[in-house]
Order: C-alpha cells, then structure tokens, then sequence
C-alpha cells in the first residue's frame, strides 16, 4: 500500500512536469564533464550550487564515468565542496541530516570509534568487527571495509556522493543498502596557500593549513599538502578522573597530501595519502535499566563502602566513573590512481589502494564508580557490570586492485573491470563482568569473571564486471542499461579464547561463497528538463563467521537481495527549480541476523540466516532559486520495513519459531527529512554576507529487534532526532592586494536537544545502557586565502 500510494504521488508529479507549458521555460539539462552537479544538498547561493543562469550541476561519477546528477538513473545525493566547507562537514557522522533515508550512528561494540551508515533501513552493528557491513564506504575509490577505519579526519574534500538501495554490479559486494562515495582534492594549478581556524564551545580548537604548490614549472607535476589539529573537552563532568580529559574529549591531527602528474599526453597519475592519529575519552554508556536481581545486588554497593549505584535514563552532564575510559586510534591509507586515454572513445583507469588502522581502548561500559559486592566466597571485593578494563586492541590491514576500462562504441558506453581485495583483521580484547548468582533464601552474591577474545580473520575477494549503456539513435532520449558481476570471496577465521584463565577449545574456519549480480535499467528524457527512470538490481552480502566461544567458529551464508526502483529528474523555469524523486522496493532473503546462542542462557550469539523482509518507501529532494539571493531546499525520505520471515531460536530449548510479527526494524527510521534556506544578505564591497539556517528530523528508532531478547528495548530506545543548525559568512574580505578573509559564526544543535546517540541492551545479563550526544554547540572560524 505504502508503495502503491507512493507511485500514485510520483505519476501525478510526472503528469504535472511533462506539461508543454513548463518544458518551454527551461534551458536543456547540462550534460556530459563538463557539467558541474549540485543536488537539494547543495543549495547554499554563495556555492556553487546556484547561480544567476540557475541551479548547476556537479559531476558524480555513480556509474563509474563523469555525468551531470540529473542524468543518473538512480537515487544519488551530491554533496559538493562548498556545502562541506560551509557546513563544517570534518567527520563522517556530519553528514546526517543532508541526504533522505540516511541515518548514520556510532558502530557497536568494545571499540568506540567508528560509525555506520543506514541506507532505506539497511545497516548493521557488529560487537566483533568481523562481519562485513551492508553499505558500502568508498575514499578516492578505495574501499574501507571496517566502520572502525571511518572515523579520519576528512581534512580537504572535494564531494561525497551517497548512492541509495544495492549497487551490487559497479560497487560489488556488501552494497545490499547502498554506497558512499568520498572524493579528496587535486592538487590546484596555481600556487595557494589558505590558513583555517575554529574556536567554539568545549574548548574546541581546530586549525587547518593547506598548501598548493601548483604545477612546478613544465614539469607537468602539482601537489597538495593539508595539516590538521583538532582539541576539544568533554562535553560530560567526570569528578574523579584520572586525566584532564573527560567523556567526549579529543585530541586528534591529521595528514594529508596529494600529488598529480601530467605524465604524458592522456595519462596521468594521482597519488593520495592520508593519517589521523586520534587520543579521546570516549562517550561513556549510561546505566539506564535494570532487572530486580541486578539492582538489588548492586545497589548494596554503598553499604559495602563502595561508591553508590547509578541508574536512570535521563540525561547525566556530571558522572564519577572509575577505570578512566580511553582511546587511541591510528588511521592510514593511500590511493595511486593512473588513468591512461587508449584513444579518444577509450580509457583504461587503475586504482591501487591500501588502507590500516589500529586502536587500543578501555572502556567503562555503564559508567560507575567503584561498585563493592560480597562475592560467592563471602568476601567484599570489587564487582563490575561490564566493561573493558584494559584494552581492546584491534589492527587492520587491507589491499585493493581495481582495473576499469571504458569507452564508446556507435551508441554504445561501457565499463569493464576487475576487482581485488586482500583484508587482515587482528583483535584481542578483555571482557570484566560480575554475574549475580541467587542462593537460597533470596541471598545475592557475586562471581567475578574475566573473559579474553583473541581472534585474526583473513578475507580475499574477487570480482569481475561490466555494464554496457545504449542510447539508440532512432529514438533520441532513451537509454537502456544491463549490467553484470561475478564475486567470489574467501574468509578464515581463528579464534583462541579464554574464561577466569581457562583456554577454550582453539578453533580455525574456512569457507567461501560466490554470486552474480545484475542490472537492468530504462531512462528516457522526455524533455530537457525531464528524465523518467526505472531499474531493477540485485547484490550481495559476503557471508562470514562469528568470534567468540570454543572451536571451529559459527559460519553464516551471504545475504541477497533484489531492488525495484522508479523515478524522475526534473530541473524547471529556467532551472530555479530542481526536484527529484524515486519509489522502491528491496526484498531480501537469507538476512544475517544476530540471535543468543541455545543452551547459553542468553550467554552468547551468533549469526544466523533466519529472514526474509521487504522494504518499501519514497525519497524527495528539491532545491528552489526564488531569487538571485534566495534559495531554499529540502529532502523528505520514508522507508516502510516489514518481516516476511524472521526465524528465532529459543535459548532455553533450541526450538525454532517464526516471530515476524513481533519484530522491531532496529536502527530504521522510517521518516527522515531536512530543510534549509540561504540567502546572500548583503555585499560590502568585495565583502560578501551569506545567512543559512538548516534542519534535519529523523523519527525515532529501536534499538533491538526482540523484546523477548531484549526487554529494555522501549526504555533505551533511540528518541525522534531534531537539530537545528545555523551559520553567518562573510566571505571575500580583502587584506592585502592577494590575501582574503573569511568569517563564519555557527551554531549547531541550537534547539539543544538531548539526544540519545547510542544504547545497548545486555539481554539475559540485566541490565542497559544508553549514550547521550554533545549540548548546544557555538564557535567562529576565520580562514585566510593567498
């Protein structure tokens, strides 16, 4: 029905747009790279985004060759250089809030760096890190595997392209939700050097400087080099620290250079790196509910001598937690990209990449002082809820190859590539918890355990594609697309764990899965100024194994699923007013679900294919140049997730049962949208004044799928996310015959909304948690240009 209802909104859209009165107003969409894209994301007038002559272009690369957006037949947002800059978009998790149906949270799990992309309801969480995620996370067309290796300093961005619903034929596996697209800059021609400096709430500092070198004589040679430092306090008061640095603190510098050769006539090459070396007090994990047992035995804690128990599910800006939270990171990579024109219709392009990360952490989980309980034995001793006490290290390294040739035959564009990946993922952590243990008589006592995970995973993954595109002559406008892609992976995993110093049983996996993927498409411009689209495509998700536990590790199989899509592209009156919009449906089959494991007591999990869901919905973006000055944009995306299957095993017996009906869609908001307006206020002289106000709603959102695993799944759900943001620039300000000021006052979060960004239900061990985002934040930032 939702659907249904949704295509009937697009076709009555359609019939309105095709109007001959309308198509006479617009001058003809830009095509080809020359064409600079700007999607609803884009719409600040002091951007690139809107000029005099309309709204322009910026070119996304989605199918793998430079297009205007507006002749993309699927669901893409760009988010140019300008609206990065101006948005202050430094981190991955700042992009939420600027495409539909894009929800991005902190990763799961011991570590606390990271983040997750949600894509029409499609994401994932993984306590392990092993498991491959459903959205895909591409820099300068590298792939970055582990949401762990997400959490760099973007320091000099030229766009991000968010592609919605599976990309299984061009971007290949675990593309089931979608794909994100970060590009980097060039080098610039000319010699720049530009100085940037932020100062805001928490004692935030960031500095920023860059270097263009432009090209060295006849050389044909240009380089880029940008160093970046960031500090900032806690935004929560943590009385008994250890440190200076409390919860939300960080500490962090980043490096990146970029170096661009004119080798020869047609073939260049482009060598990027990038480093960020984080140190952090990571955002604590509140304690927000208990099971009776649980809060009876700790709460004894005070009486014991010990510090006193602390649960509730509001908002703490002032904490005592013992055991010092910590975190280390350090993030690398590079990408060598050589692009050779074989003639004039041919081009053969090579992207080799190589990325690392390694952090080491401690975590308190549910942020308490020192608890006291009586254990079994009788003696009072120390007792935890869980936690990570020393360290939780994790090390990743991965290579990547990627050829791609494409070209034009008659009618015909194409695209032909191979793919490889080569992953190693080390990871030792040691887990501390007290478990209650009831006696009789109503008496409560305690057993301290201390458990060690020590596992290495090794993936390899190969691929080969191609998608061909015919645009026949004869009937002028039409394009039909067909794509396909063969993935083949491998994955072994071994594991060697202990319990209290008890080595379990060691134990090595193997397996290996394969499948093709496939595209079909039809876009027809009916006019200039309208595209009509529709597709259908399948991916995959690579099957994997679960850490944890003795022996040879659990194996799960890939994930699949096939995607429907329509839409329309529309740039109208005289391109001031843009609007696109799209309706889909994905079914997936055989969905990786996290489930206790039978026999465990709700002890430990692992990974199952036990589902079969549809997700259906709607996305609207729009952009609206009312004036040279005024621009308004806006996105509205809902997505409506329904089980068709979702098989559960019992832990207490093994049985296995259907529970569909009872199933939350954990991290699925099912209504997002954004708003904002900008408007060149003023000139002063070369001095230009911009104002520019954003909003963004994401509904709220389960946390959990079963409350009968779960059951503090309504207390810790995430609320209805609302954050109002605003910023003054003046820009241009000249200082010098070649020096340029600018100046920028912004506020983020001004509503100041206490807003739950995390939480974490521990099922059959009682208790939850939930992690609050930072207050209302102010700052100023002045850049200076040569």
């Amino acid at each position: 029905m939702v659907l249904h209802n949704a295509s009937l909104l697009v076709s009555a859209s359609l019939l309105a747009l095709a109007s001959p009165g309308l198509a006479q107003t617009a001058d003809p969409a830009p095509t080809g790279a020359e064409a600079m894209a700007a999607p609803a994301a884009d719409a600040a007038p002091n951007s690139d985004a809107a000029t005099q002559s309309g709204i322009a272009d910026i070119v996304v690369t989605a199918r793998r060759r430079a297009e205007s957006l507006q002749n993309v037949p699927l669901s893409v947002t760009g988010i140019s250089a300008a609206t990065i800059e101006q948005r202050d978009i430094t981190s991955v998790d700042r992009l939420n809030g600027l495409a539909p149906a894009v929800f991005i949270t902190p990763a799961a799990g011991p570590t606390t760096s990271g983040v997750v992309f949600n894509i029409r309801g499609v994401g994932g969480s993984d306590a392990t890190g092993v498991s491959d995620y459903p959205v895909a996370t591409y820099v300068d067309g590298v792939l970055v595997s582990r949401p762990n290796a997400l959490s760099f300093d973007l320091v000099e961005l030229e766009r991000i392209e968010v592609l919605r619903g599976p990309q299984g034929t061009l971007f290949g596996r675990n593309t089931v939700g979608g794909a994100v697209n970060i590009f980097t800059k060039k080098p610039n021609e000319t010699f720049g050097i530009e100085e940037k400096l932020t100062y805001g709430t928490f004692n935030q500092l960031r500095t920023r400087t860059t270097l263009d070198t432009g090209v060295l004589g006849t050389s044909g040679i240009s380089a880029k080099f940008a160093y970046s430092h960031e500090q900032r306090d806690g935004y929560i008061k943590n009385s008994i620290k250890t440190n200076s640095a409390d919860p939300g603190a960080r500490n962090a510098d980043s490096v990146f250079a970029a170096v661009h050769v004119d080798a020869a006539p047609g073939f260049t090459i482009d060598l990027k790196g990038d480093y960020t070396n984080t140190h952090n007090a990571p955002i604590y994990q509140q304690l927000a509910g208990m099971n009776p047992n649980q809060l009876a035995y700790f709460s004894q804690s005070a009486s014991l001598g010990g510090a006193p128990l602390v649960v509730t599910d509001k908002f703490l800006k002032n904490v005592a937690i013992a055991d010092q939270p910590r975190g280390r990171g350090e993030i690398w990579g590079g990408a060598l990209t050589m692009s050779y024109d074989l003639s004039d219709a041919v081009s053969l392009k090579s992207i080799t990449g190589y990325r690392r990360f390694s952090e080491d952490q401690a975590v308190n989980n549910a942020a308490q002082g020192a608890l006291l309980g009586r254990l079994l034995n009788g003696t009072v001793a120390r007792v935890y809820l869980f936690d990570y006490p020393d360290e939780v290290l994790a090390r990743d390294r991965q290579f990547t190859q990627e050829f791609q040739l494409t070209g034009s035959v008659s009618d015909f564009n194409y695209v032909l590539g191979l793919f490889y990946f080569d992953q190693s993922y080390d990871s030792f952590t040691i887990q501390r918890l007290t478990a209650v243990v009831p006696l009789a008589g109503g008496v409560l006592r305690g057993s301290n355990v201390v458990t060690v995970r020590d596992y290495t995973q090794k993936a390899k993954s190969y691929a080969a594609f191609g998608q061909v595109s015919y645009e026949p002559s004869f009937v002028p406008g039409l394009e039909l697309t067909g794509g396909l892609r063969y993935t083949k992976d491998k994955k072994s995993l071994a594991q060697a764990n202990f319990s209290n110093g008890v080595a379990q049983t060691p134990g090595v996996g193997r397996n290996d899965w394969s499948d093709v993927n496939w595209l079909g498409s039809a876009n027809y411009r009916v006019s200039p100024q309208l595209l009509l689209y529709t597709r259908i495509s399948s991916a995959y998700r690579a099957g994997g194994f679960d850490a944890g536990g003795a022996g040879v590790p659990n194996s799960y199989d890939p994930e699949t699923a096939v995607a429907y899509e329509a839409g329309f592209k529309a740039d109208l009156f005289d391109r001031r007013l843009r609007f696109n919009a799209s309706v889909y449906r994905t079914d997936y089959k055989d969905l990786q679900i996290s489930q206790f494991v039978g026999g465990t007591n709700g002890g430990r999990t692992q990974t199952v294919n036990a589902g079969r869901a549809t997700f259906s919905g709607f996305e609207l973006e729009a952009t609206a140049q009312l004036t040279d000055r005024f621009t308004l944009n806006g996105a509205v995306g809902y997505v409506h997730p329904k089980y068709k299957e979702y098989l559960f095993v019992n832990p207490a017996n093994n049985q296995i049962i259907d529970v569909a009906d009872e199933v939350h869609l954990a991290h699925v908001p099912k209504t997002t949208w954004n708003a904002g307006a900008g408007w060149d206020a003023a000139e002063f002289g070369e001095a230009k004044l911009n104002l520019r106000v954003d909003y963004a709603y994401q509904s709220g959102t389960y946390l959990f799928p079963l409350d009968r695993v779960n059951p503090f799944n309504e207390l810790i759900r995430r609320n209805a996310w609302h954050t109002l943001g605003a910023r003054a620039t003046l820009s241009e300000i000249a200082i010098g015959d070649d020096l340029k000021l600018t100046l920028q006052v912004f506020g983020d979060n001004l509503l100041d909304e206490k807003q739950r960004v995390s939480g974490v239900d521990f099922g059959a061990l009682g208790f939850s948690t939930i992690a609050w985002g930072p207050d209302r934040r102010f700052g100023v930032t002045a850049t200076v240009r040569y």
